[in-house]
Formats: structure tokens, C-alpha cells, sequence
């Protein structure tokens, strides 16, 4: 909360910062381009709730939402967290693996 604009602007140095620099190895690159595609797909589904806000959702759907966002995101850390002590490059993440290799 001291901070208010902190993640915002970590965002921005991840995701600007890392895509032209030389100097930086390639697989510290791919896990920030990885991280910031991570983030994105987390900010959606919070856009998505957000939009539905005047819709009244059952607390069963709203629930079942939360809970596989929540899963899916801290899956998505372990195995990278994994990958990554075991010395080998977390490229096996559907989709956001394709997309941090583009970047």
C-alpha cells in the first residue's frame, strides 16, 4: 500500500526492459517475457469478474471461477519455480511458453 504504483511499474521494466537487452542471458529474458504473460493472464480474469459485477453470478459459478484462476496461476509458479532450481527452461506452459519465446 506504501507503494501504489509499484507493480505497474515492475510490469512495465519486465515487459519493456528485457525484450532488446544483449546483455541479459536468454533464459532470464524468457522467464520475465514468461512472468509477464503469467501476469496478463491473471489481470483477465479479474477484468472478466470485474465486467460481471452488476450481473448477479451464483455463488457456486463465482466460486468455481476463483478457485481454477487461483490453481491454474500457482501451477503455473511451482512448475516454473521447479523447472528453473533444476537448472532446465520452463517451456512447457500451453500457449504463454510460445508467446514468451516470440517476445
Amino acid at each position: 500500500q506504501s507503494f501504489p504504483f509499484l507493480s505497474l511499474i515492475l510490469f512495465v521494466i519486465l515487459s519493456i526492459g528485457t525484450r532488446n537487452a544483449p546483455d541479459m542471458s536468454r533464459a532470464v529474458r524468457f522467464n520475465a517475457q514468461q512472468a509477464v504473460l503469467i501476469d496478463i493472464g491473471l489481470i483477465l480474469p479479474t477484468l472478466f469478474s470485474e465486467g460481471l459485477a452488476d450481473v448477479d453470478v451464483p455463488r457456486v459459478y463465482a466460486e468455481v471461477g476463483c478457485n481454477f484462476t487461483y490453481y491454474a496461476y500457482m501451477s503455473a509458479i511451482i512448475y516454473c519455480v521447479t523447472m528453473n532450481l533444476r537448472g532446465k527452461k520452463p517451456d512447457q506452459l500451453p500457449f504463454l511458453s510460445n508467446y514468451a519465446e516470440m517476445m
